[in-house]
């Protein structure tokens, strides 16, 4: 189950990507959008890892989190290229 949720994620961040390329809004907005849709999902996991240290197993939610973060914002910025790409060719 955990893995479909991880999936569902990274295609949403892709077509994230995808679908703000298409906006008409400034470089800053965008970046700023990109932000807030990448960043609330991986500190779920990785806030209780960091304010927490101590706990058994708050290195694996680091790395996780960090993971998570690192994968999200890479699909974000593939849907963006693929998208760049797209309409580069029309």
């Amino acid at each position: 189950m955990p893995q479909i949720f991880t999936a569902l994620y990274l295609i949403a961040m892709l077509a994230a990507g995808w679908r703000l390329f298409g906006l008409g809004w400034s470089r800053g907005v965008k970046i700023a959008a990109s932000v807030a849709l990448v960043c609330p999902v991986p500190l779920l996991v990785l806030l209780p890892g960091l304010i927490h240290p101590e706990r058994p197993f708050a290195d694996l939610l680091r790395t996780i989190g960090l993971t998570l973060l690192l994968c999200g914002a890479l699909c974000l910025g593939g849907g963006w290229s693929a998208a760049k790409m797209r309409a580069r060719r029309r």
